[in-house]
């Protein structure tokens, strides 16, 4: 950059030069010929027309300058842009260095767009790590039972009793496997959107009715009462789907409510749509807690729920299904007086 500022000064010194030759040649012209012309209005065009070149070549300067300053902060733009294509999300550009100066305010504008991007492929970028993680050791731990229980198997000397235990054990991990593979399609079909929802007019109230009694072999053998407060209830949604939001919320109250207690289900009509309102008398959810719950892998007691059949899946799937319904879901507990789950849909959709 460097030459080329003493390339153009040099232009410049050449250009005055010239211009002096011209002025000077034609004054001696002028006296040796005796030439009837004012020379001195000859002379002034001769300037005036040194002046526009000069504002001329001094606007050339300029824009060439910022032009180059230009040329410098799109190289460090596409620098970053370089780093964070290789995976580098530690990249950041400083935009506050362009705010003094107002001819940069787009590049300041760029800047805190590209830091934003970084910002956010960061996050995702710990997203992913962490979903990799947690996958891994949810299928690690009930593969490893199975490895474990199935040489056990091989001992020769084992009572029928215990074989039939061990098979057991086997069996229930392996049901643990498919169900978490089974979620995990799920979710990734509801984050791909690969499957289109299939709106339509269904009676809510009946298909809550229909699941409660499908699940009547939980609730029944730890003698839990269910009680009903809703009317027939029409609704536009995706009836498959939202059967997933009932089961799974209905079966976590289900699994966290204590042997004898209640469960309550209730359908508000409100003026922009419905409110579907899930209360167990379960171990409640700290306030701290009630704000992870909907993350995926999130478990509040991970023995307990592993015990239950858990894999921090099953509300994730439930937010997912909510929001591509326009609705909201929120939880209102205490811990030991049970968890009132809402779930707000609009009624058309």
């Amino acid at each position: 950059m460097k030459d080329d500022k003493d390339r153009l000064a040099h232009h410049i010194r050449n250009t005055i030069g010239i211009i002096v030759s011209i002025i000077i040649g034609f004054f001696v012209i002028y006296k040796i010929f005796n030439i009837k012309v004012n020379f001195y209005i000859i002379t002034l065009n001769i300037l005036s027309c040194f002046l526009g070149i000069a504002i001329y070549l001094v606007g050339i300067y300029i824009i060439y300058k910022r032009v180059g300053h230009s040329k410098d902060n799109f190289k460090m733009v596409f620098n970053a842009l370089d780093r964070i294509s290789n995976g580098d999300f530690g990249v950041f550009i400083e935009s506050e260095k362009y705010e003094n100066n107002p001819h940069n305010h787009l590049m300041k504008e760029l800047a805190e767009k590209v830091n934003s991007m970084v910002k956010q492929l960061s996050n995702m970028e710990m997203m992913r790590q962490d979903f990799v993680s947690n996958v891994s050791h949810e299928i690690q731990s009930p593969l490893t039972s199975i490895q474990g229980f199935a040489v056990l198997l091989q001992n020769d000397r084992l009572s029928p009793e215990e074989k039939k235990s061990y098979l057991g054990i086997i069996q229930m991990e392996s049901k643990r496997l498919s169900k978490l593979s089974d979620n995990l399609l799920k979710l990734s079909a509801l984050d791909c959107e690969t499957k289109e929802l299939q709106i339509k007019s269904y009676d809510l109230s009946k298909q809550l009715r229909n699941i409660i009694l499908s699940l009547e072999p939980q609730w029944l053998d730890k003698n839990i009462e269910f009680v009903i407060e809703f009317s027939d209830v029409t609704i536009n949604a995706d009836e498959e789907l939202m059967s997933e939001v009932w089961i799974n919320l209905l079966n976590n109250s289900i699994k966290f409510t204590p042997y004898g207690s209640k469960i309550y289900v209730s359908i508000k009509k409100e003026p922009d749509g419905i409110d579907v309102i899930i209360k167990d008398s379960g171990i409640g959810i700290s306030e701290e807690e009630q704000k992870c719950i909907f993350e995926r892998f999130y478990m509040i007691d991970k023995s307990r729920k592993r015990e239950l059949g858990g894999n921090g899946l099953g509300l994730s799937i439930v937010k997912k299904i909510v929001d591509l319904h326009k609705g909201n879901i929120k939880v209102q507990s205490d811990i030991n007086k049970g968890a009132t789950f809402i779930i707000s849909l609009p009624i058309e959709n």
